[in-house]
């Protein structure tokens, strides 16, 4: 595994979907809000909910289940937003609900299997094992990638994109 795309130690924010825990480094994470209003954008990705109005700034709401071709479900009172921060603004991305924060040693930290090791695109960083269960750790800035963190925070290119 390359090194800059290892998992380190440290904290990270777990959270579920679609029954399976998965985390992220605790430092990417800017914020986690109830499930607020998401004004829908249309024509925008797939992947994209819509935009929410947070303290007077449009951010870009990622459905995770979307993005990861997850079964689509009803949210719950359980459903969160976690903001996170991207090279080009904040992007809020939409998960079941949120589990903890946990401190992983480097010892609980493994590769991924070779079968999801694509490439350096990849989001998964590894797999954590905390007690018996397995936490699938992603690389938000792989998941959210720069193209796509551009697309979604360029407002001004679905203007044009509105029908109607």
């Amino acid at each position: 595994m390359n090194k800059d795309r290892a998992p380190h130690e440290g904290q990270y924010l777990t959270f579920t979907l679609n029954q399976q825990l998965f985390g992220i480094p605790i430092q990417v994470v800017r914020e986690i809000n109830q499930l607020p209003e998401i004004t829908p954008v249309p024509q925008a990705p797939e992947a994209v909910a819509g935009v929410i109005n947070l303290r007077d700034k449009m951010i870009p709401v990622v459905d995770l289940r979307r993005k990861f071709d997850l079964p689509v479900q009803a949210y719950s009172r359980e459903t969160c937003v976690i903001v996170v921060d991207g090279k080009q603004g904040q992007v809020a991305a939409i998960v079941d609900s949120v589990a903890s924060v946990l401190p992983l040693s480097q010892a609980q930290i493994e590769a991924p299997p070779s079968l999801v090791q694509q490439s350096q695109s990849s989001p998964i960083l590894g797999l954590a094992r905390a007690g018996q269960q397995v936490i699938v750790l992603l690389n938000m800035a792989v998941l959210v990638d720069q193209d796509f963190i551009d697309e979604v925070t360029d407002l001004d290119s679905w203007k044009g994109r509105v029908t109607g």
